[in-house]
């Protein structure tokens, strides 16, 4: 029995002037929810804490966003260096550079590897 996928349509109804800014949004879309899965229920589980202080909340916040700028920082490191194959699988890779990040940086922990770092390229500066 051969087994077909069907492409159904997607209605989007919007405000906006143009079908192509509405799609333009809605890809958008994607790129946010996996931002926010990561950082609660396939990541950091941010909502575990409880914190319902807006001060300590904001503060958390701000330490989750730089981890996670670090997990993705970890990621590329992982693809580019062939981490891929030590900590996921070498036919194919189906994890995101969050995943594959976090997942780098546990094996450094546990093998007491140095754990590369950077938050950005410094500018280099030549005297003239």
């Amino acid at each position: 029995m051969e087994r077909r996928l069907l492409s159904l349509p997607i209605y989007l109804v919007s405000n906006l002037n143009t079908s192509e800014e509405a799609c333009r949004f809605y890809a958008k879309r994607f790129k946010i929810e996996t931002l926010f899965s990561d950082k609660k229920s396939r990541g950091f589980n941010l909502q575990k804490s409880h914190i319902s202080d807006p001060k300590r909340l904001a503060r958390l916040m701000i330490a989750v966003c730089l981890a996670y700028h670090w997990m993705i920082y970890l990621g590329i490191v992982a693809t580019e260096g062939d981490w891929c194959r030590t900590i996921h699988r070498a036919d194919r890779c189906d994890l995101s550079l969050f995943q594959l990040g976090l997942r780098l940086l546990k094996h450094f922990l546990k093998r007491g590897i140095r754990i590369p770092y950077r938050f950005w390229d410094l500018p280099t500066i030549v005297d003239g």
